[in-house]
């Protein structure tokens, strides 16, 4: 059980960077309109700039909240990093968990995926992996994430990702419950 806490725990900077875009998004879209070779959109509406960057920034201030929190109840996950490995480990993960969400969005546009439908495992997926590709760029990835924390991460995320939209869902945050 220490273990899928540990998991969530360490994940929560690329976990909650999508919620943050959800609310703070809008605006110019990322591919800015444009079609892709095939002469569907590359990303669509849904994914923005603004949004892309809130999700970033979103990830990278709740990292910084653990921090707070792990100092105030004195135990030790990311506090044992240096400030600047933790800093780079975190914005790796926020922004690989954007990238990922983003590359989600491409593949669905390719599939004929509209907007806002379902496409299960991807949806649920390729944020993580994303987000563990680029994070593992990060030398202080190794240290904190071990092939059980991996993995875990990968069996429990379809599981929290739907029970976390379900909730934005009936707060009215998204459209459509995944």
């Amino acid at each position: 059980m220490f273990d899928i806490a540990k998991t969530i725990w360490l994940l929560l900077p690329a976990y909650t960077p999508n919620n943050f875009a959800v609310v703070f998004g809008g605006g110019t879209p990322l591919d800015f309109g444009k079609n892709f070779i095939d002469g569907k959109r590359i990303l669509g509406d849904g994914k923005t700039i603004r949004g892309f960057v809130a999700g970033v920034l979103g990830g990278i201030l709740v990292a910084h909240l653990q921090l707070l929190i792990e100092r105030i109840l004195g135990f030790q996950i990311y506090s044992k990093l240096q400030y600047h490995q933790f800093l780079q480990l975190v914005f790796l993960l926020a922004f690989g968990a954007m990238a990922g969400d983003s590359l989600g969005s491409f593949i669905k546009r390719r599939f004929g995926v509209e907007r806002g439908k379902c496409f299960p495992i991807l949806d649920q997926l390729t944020f993580l992996l994303v987000a563990y590709a680029f994070a593992s760029q990060s030398p202080a990835f190794g240290s904190l994430f071990t092939p059980k924390i991996i993995l875990i991460g990968i069996v429990i995320t379809p599981l929290l990702h739907l029970a976390v939209n379900v909730v934005a869902y009936v707060l009215k945050l998204k459209e459509v419950p995944w």
